[in-house]
């Protein structure tokens, strides 16, 4: 036992080497600075959300060439913008529980099966998750589905945009558009699809047995403690989701304490967007630190409530989940040791 704990704790502090990431930061960040601006001078403070998960598709494939990167950013985008789509759909028609968490676990199968096909960098569904559970949990109206549409879809765009107008500059543009498409789901897709799906799934199950307002947070807890190459390294993830997520609650008290005006909050959302990028590669308990206190204000500028219940639901959810995904990887593991052992 003290020998798994040790391994657990080994991984979860190391420091992967540095890489450039002060150039995808920018560039990532002004995907996200634009739209947010203009949201906000357009008197749509309640589409920013829309705008964040748009701007997510920017940050992948950061090192990879201009047409792999093109195509990587579209699939991202497309998907982003079904999943906000459905739980737009499903929050409208007011659909019960157990609906909203099996939706909300086809998105999380469907979003890692895309990611293993299309050579995610970085991998896995969590954005995917994330923009899904907050649209079916906030209150919609078919008014919404304009905000998804014009500010969701055109922010995706525009970033797509961004990066082909970068591309010109080095690189020929129908090749960029021509080649680096991708689409090799490995034999492992659909299992680990599967698992990742079932973690979403029990994640928001076990929160909405006790009473977590926000419940999908859960289910993002669950997916950082289901996706590694093996138990320990999922363990560890899940442990660092968790203690990230209490440093960035933190931080967010902080923010949140003086009630500053929308702007101070916008511009600490798009700081920690910049943070997130330049150090997620590297430890994934310090980028969570940014990434909770950016997703922390984005949900208060969209649905404003007592900052003191926000952040406790936020570090409750977040370590039942993980929690959850973390058994569930032991278990798995212990049974493919018995099956491995048994051959």
């Amino acid at each position: 036992m003290k020998r798994h704990v040790k391994e657990v704790l080994t991984r979860s502090v190391v420091v992967a080497p540095p890489r450039p990431s002060v150039i995808p930061a920018a560039k990532a960040a002004f995907a996200l600075t634009v739209p947010l601006v203009l949201v906000t001078v357009t008197g749509h403070l309640a589409w920013a959300m829309y705008a964040a998960f748009g701007a997510f598709c920017a940050v992948f494939g950061r090192y990879d060439g201009y047409a792999q990167r093109f195509w990587q950013q579209l699939s991202v985008g497309l998907v982003q913008l079904t999943a906000m789509l459905l739980g737009t759909f499903f929050s409208l028609i007011h659909a019960p529980f157990i609906i909203c968490a099996l939706v909300l676990a086809v998105i999380g199968f469907g979003a890692n099966y895309v990611s293993h096909a299309a050579r995610w960098m970085p991998p896995g569904p969590i954005f995917a998750v994330f923009a899904g559970g907050a649209c079916i949990t906030i209150p919609a109206t078919t008014h919404s589905f304009i905000g998804v549409l014009l500010v969701g879809g055109g922010t995706m765009i525009f970033s797509l945009l961004f990066m082909l107008g970068l591309s010109v500059r080095r690189a020929n543009l129908l090749h960029t558009l021509g080649a680096g498409y991708s689409w090799t789901p490995t034999g492992r897709a659909l299992r680990e699809s599967a698992q990742m799906g079932s973690g979403v799934l029990l994640a928001g199950i076990a929160a909405e047995l006790l009473n977590g307002g926000h419940w999908y947070w859960a289910s993002l807890g669950a997916i950082a403690a289901v996706t590694g190459i093996d138990a320990y390294s999922r363990v560890a993830r899940g442990l660092q989701r968790s203690v990230g997520t209490c440093v960035g609650v933190v931080l967010t008290a902080g923010v949140l304490l003086f009630e500053p005006p929308i702007w101070v909050i916008l511009v600490t959302a798009i700081i920690g967007q910049i943070c997130i990028e330049l150090v997620i590669l590297r430890n994934y308990a310090i980028g969570m630190v940014f990434m909770t206190v950016t997703a922390l204000l984005m949900v208060h500028m969209v649905s404003p409530e007592p900052a003191s219940s926000l952040l406790i639901d936020r570090v409750a959810m977040t370590a039942l989940g993980a929690g959850v995904g973390a058994v569930q990887s032991i278990v798995i593991g212990i049974i493919a040791h018995r099956r491995a052992s048994n051959k």
